[in-house]
Parts: structure tokens; C-alpha cells; sequence
């Protein structure tokens, strides 16, 4: 076993142990693959980078699992395709940029002072509408540099 595979199995083991959550294969391996990518990847990319090591009724279990542990944020493109990544406390919060090509997601940091108005139109919304808001997205769309370049 590679240095690099050791040291993403150590580490996917340790994320379970902090949440003292059971180590399961499937988990090993979900998590194995979002560390080695370090993106966010689909299910339909999980399946095939898991190379038959996972069923599709099992991914969806370990998704569900890992995200109410907290290991694992799950969102939907603007194509209703879901989508996981990591969640650990070295990763802001954050949003993304999509795609309309290839489909890539790329994690992108708002400056904060922006983050703070939204944030603050957040609380103003709850107010507004006696809710509850747990999280917002900013989701923005276009071309990555590859896709822009083949035009």
C-alpha cells in the first residue's frame, strides 16, 4: 500500500473515530475517495471511483450516515445532481461555481464583508418571514477556463 493511501486511510479512521462513529469498509472507502479527489464528486463519480466496492443502495446509506455525523456536506447542482465533500473543520464555509460544460464544481470563498451582508439579509429574512434558516448557497454558474477555452 502507497505512503498516500496509508496516510488517507489513517486519516478517513481518524475522522470516524472523532465523531466515535463505527469504521465500516464503505465508509473507509467514500471517504478514502474524497480525500484522494479533494472535490466534490457526485454519486455517479463515487460509483465509478469506488471500482465496484460499493453498491449504489450503499452509497446512498453511507452518505446519509456520514452527513449526520457532520463528516460530509451533501448538495444539489443547478441540475438536481447530488453532490458530498468534506466537511472538516479546515474547510470554510464556502460556495460554488458550476460548470454548464463539463460539469465541474469549483469551491469558491466569498470576501467576507460580503459574507457578512448575506448573512445579515439571512437574519433579516428570518425576521421577515418567522422562520428558521439553517444555511444558505450562492451558486453561480458559467464556463471553467478548460471549457472556456475550446470556444
Amino acid at each position: 500500500m502507497s505512503v498516500k493511501k496509508q496516510s488517507r486511510s489513517r486519516l478517513s479512521r481518524s475522522l470516524l473515530s472523532s465523531k466515535k462513529v463505527s469504521i465500516t469498509n464503505p465508509r473507509l472507502v467514500v471517504l478514502g475517495l474524497l480525500l484522494q479527489q479533494e472535490r466534490p464528486l457526485t454519486i455517479e463519480q463515487l460509483l465509478k471511483l469506488s471500482k465496484g466496492k460499493l453498491a449504489q443502495s450503499t452509497l446512498y446509506r453511507v452518505i446519509n450516515d456520514l452527513g449526520s455525523f457532520g463528516l460530509i456536506t451533501e448538495f444539489t447542482t443547478p441540475e438536481n445532481t447530488i453532490v458530498v465533500e468534506l466537511n472538516t473543520e479546515d474547510v470554510n464555509h464556502h460556495h460554488h461555481i458550476f460548470c454548464e460544460n463539463c460539469g465541474r464544481i469549483i469551491d469558491i470563498e466569498l470576501d467576507n464583508e460580503l459574507e457578512d451582508d448575506i448573512q445579515k439579509e439571512v437574519r433579516n429574512i428570518e425576521e421577515q418571514y418567522s422562520l428558521s434558516i439553517h444555511g444558505h448557497s450562492l451558486e453561480l454558474t458559467g464556463l471553467c477556463d478548460s471549457c472556456n477555452s475550446m470556444e
